[in-house]
């Protein structure tokens, strides 16, 4: 159940990254092509501007589903387990605690930025635009949560996944560069 919850906010997430992407792709194309010929828009660089910021939340969002951020789990590895566990567990709680805080002053800041608009946009509120700051606040402490029993497992086992991920790349690699050698091989 929690894998396919995991999943299901993973593609929704994903859905929203390609539709910010089509839409700052067109924008930037549509306004470019409209400069060329000396009609540029006038909303184009704040909507690009929110685009990109918004691309970027649900970006990190993504790869916090993906435990793609940056990461020590070399360190962690080579930590004995017991204290291995326990590092992973603080710094799982220090990331919930840290995008709690996010989410809780990004929430403070929507009262105070509905009295606000962009300039060449004046019906697109800022607390519309700023909504994207606890949006990804609670979309990250759901991946940090739905993620933490693989992340304690792995620090349990001593299971570096980067390692594992380059470990398998090489071994692909070396399989192909084989099989390139031997067709090249034949007459």
């Amino acid at each position: 159940m929690i894998a396919w919850i995991e999943r299901t906010i993973l593609r929704v997430i994903e859905t929203i990254c390609l539709a910010l992407l089509v839409v700052l792709a067109v924008s930037v194309v549509y306004s470019t092509t409209m400069r060329y010929l000396g009609a540029s828009p006038t909303w184009y660089d704040e909507v690009a501007s929110v685009l990109l910021a918004w691309l970027t939340y649900f970006g990190a969002s993504y790869a916090m589903f993906t435990r793609s951020h940056m990461a020590f789990a070399g360190l962690v590895s080579a930590l004995p387990r017991r204290f291995a566990v326990a590092l992973a567990i603080l710094s799982e709680v220090l990331v919930i605690a840290y995008f709690a805080l996010v989410g809780w002053y990004g929430a403070a800041v929507l009262k105070v930025a509905a009295f606000d608009a962009l300039l060449s946009l004046p019906w697109l509120t800022l607390d519309i635009v700023q909504s994207v700051i606890p949006i990804s606040a609670i979309l990250m402490i759901l991946g940090t949560l739905l993620t933490m029993p693989r992340a304690i497992r792995d620090a349990a086992e001593g299971v570096d996944r980067e390692h594992a991920e380059i470990e398998q790349a090489i071994a692909e690699a070396e399989k192909d560069a084989g099989a390139l050698a031997q067709k090249e091989a034949r007459p």
